[in-house]
């Protein structure tokens, strides 16, 4: 009252009613003004407004990035999403005004400078968390694209992966790393090729033993026809044609070979060899397609399951490609880094506008006040303990005075008692020597 009487004497102005509501008074209030110690300085009105215009343009910047935000993280109507905005830039405003409001008075020396530097960091965690949003709001179908030609690379790498680990034919390379590439295309195809393998073996010996017996055969047919024909070989034919002793011997030497070693027969079994091996390997070509079409539908698949995990764009995959998209352009780093120091100083604006004015009469009427409020709040505060123990000490007092004439009552009692007892025994000793003869 004595700020408002004050104020209206020396400017001639009447008191503003306290029911009526202006934009002033609202913007203020962002500020974290009391009105009623305006009053006494109202030139500084308008540089109050104007610091809470700067909290609530703050705010609403706010809510616009959270809007952003929440339209790139949900598919929901923005209109839907705005009481969510709006929520957000309130409590940024209200964070706002308890920095500013934290700053009013007239303190001085390094507990002032203190408070700035720590407000000026939050202001500074603030603004950054306002301006990531809006940053990839601005850039997003740069973005988006970069996002969409990473998952298709992605993509590509993981079926080429796929594709390489698991070839048609043969064995998986065993220079590339395949752990949890690896697909099953069947055994059929395994048992196919092993037992095409054995039989190979089988065939493979079949025909060194029918070529060696062939050629042991030739061998002695000639040694034969030598000898029994005469043809002179030295130290192997005796040169006498004839069927001779040593005619004789050698054809029975060529019958006990025939005997042992049937050719025909060995023939005849190479020959089915030759032929199950044939069928094998029809068996095995189709084995292996059967085989090359599982592996095909599995790695498309595999590939479409890629494809399905990557059908939403979410907001940390929009900020890993900002960075991306940042270190591939200088321009598009240039302009987030531009943005964010905006967004930046604007959230640290309300402080810095606080520190640039100084302290004003606002500033020294409010300490002011908080030292008389102080000063009053302890003076009632004495005076209250004063007040109380001044009562606890009179009823001390009275509970004494009572004790006290407790205390002699009981005194009375007990000598009354004493001179009761011993007007009692003295009776008793008169009529106790009254009895007795002399």
């Amino acid at each position: 009252m004595l700020h408002r009487s004050t104020a209206t004497e020396q400017h001639g102005r009447r008191p503003r009613h306290r029911g009526r509501l202006t934009p002033g008074m609202v913007l203020r209030w962002f500020a974290g003004v009391d009105e009623k110690i305006l009053a006494s300085v109202p030139q500084e009105r308008s540089r109050y407004s104007s610091l809470g215009g700067i909290v609530v343009s703050t705010a609403l910047i706010a809510g616009s990035s959270v809007l952003s935000a929440l339209t790139l993280l949900s598919q929901v109507p923005p209109l839907l999403l705005v009481p969510v905005a709006v929520l957000w830039g309130l409590i940024i405003a209200n964070l706002d005004r308890f920095l500013i409001y934290s700053l009013h008075g007239d303190k001085d020396g390094w507990s002032r400078w203190g408070n700035v530097l720590i407000r000026l960091a939050l202001a500074v965690v603030i603004g950054v968390l306002i301006a990531e949003p809006l940053t990839l709001k601005l850039f997003q179908e740069r973005l988006d694209r970069q996002i969409m030609l990473e998952r298709d690379q992605a993509i590509s790498l993981t079926e080429s992966r796929y594709k390489q680990c698991n070839p048609l034919k043969g064995p998986a390379p065993s220079g590339v790393d395949c752990t949890g590439y690896l697909l099953d295309g069947g055994d059929q195809a395994l048992a196919v090729e092993g037992n095409m393998t054995q039989r190979q073996s089988t065939l493979q010996a079949a025909e060194d033993r029918l070529a060696a017996d062939i050629a042991e055969h030739a061998r002695l047919t000639s040694r034969r026809d030598r000898e029994c024909y005469g043809v002179k070989v030295p130290n192997r034919t005796t040169g006498v044609p004839g069927d001779g002793p040593e005619c004789k011997a050698r054809n029975n030497e060529l019958n006990t070979f025939l005997a042992k070693h049937d050719i025909p027969a060995q023939q005849a079994e190479v020959a089915k060899l030759k032929t199950e091996l044939g069928s094998l390997a029809a068996d095995r070509a189709n084995a292996e397609k059967e085989r090359a079409a599982a592996l095909s539908r599995k790695i498309t698949e595999h590939a479409e399951e890629k494809k399905r995990a990557y059908t939403d764009i979410g907001l940390l995959d929009r900020w890993e490609a900002l960075g991306t998209v940042a270190s591939q352009s200088g321009m598009v780093n240039f302009a987030h880094w531009l943005l964010r120091i905006i967004f930046v100083l604007l959230d640290c604006m309300p402080i810095i506008s606080k520190v640039l004015n100084g302290k004003t009469e606002y500033d020294r009427l409010l300490h002011q006040e908080l030292r008389a409020g102080a000063a009053c709040h302890e003076a009632e505060l004495n005076f209250t303990t004063r007040q109380k123990t001044g009562e606890y000490e009179v009823k001390l007092r009275e509970e004494e005075r009572r004790l006290k004439a407790e205390r002699g009552r009981i005194d009375r009692n007990q000598r009354a008692d004493e001179a009761s007892r011993d007007d009692e025994i003295d009776r008793l000793a008169r009529t106790f020597m009254s009895s007795t003869p002399t």
